[in-house]
């Protein structure tokens, strides 16, 4: 089981992901009602998309409550 202690590397990963992408943006893609594409590459470049998947099918492994 994954402590609190050890999911702060990352949510300070998703903190700092996450300022990169202001309200404005998704205020933008609200208007344009456009795919938040930038955000998810952002997300899959961090690794954070694969927390849940099997580290032998190149993800992290980790549980439900990193994910």
């Amino acid at each position: 089981m994954t402590s609190a202690l050890d999911l702060e590397p990352i949510l300070e990963t998703v903190r700092r992901l996450c300022a990169g992408f202001p309200g404005e943006y998704w205020r933008e893609r609200d208007r344009e009602r456009t795919y938040p594409t930038a955000f998810v590459e952002a997300l899959t470049e961090a690794g954070l998309l694969g927390v849940l998947i099997p580290e032998a099918y190149g993800g992290s492994g980790l549980g439900l409550t990193a994910a």
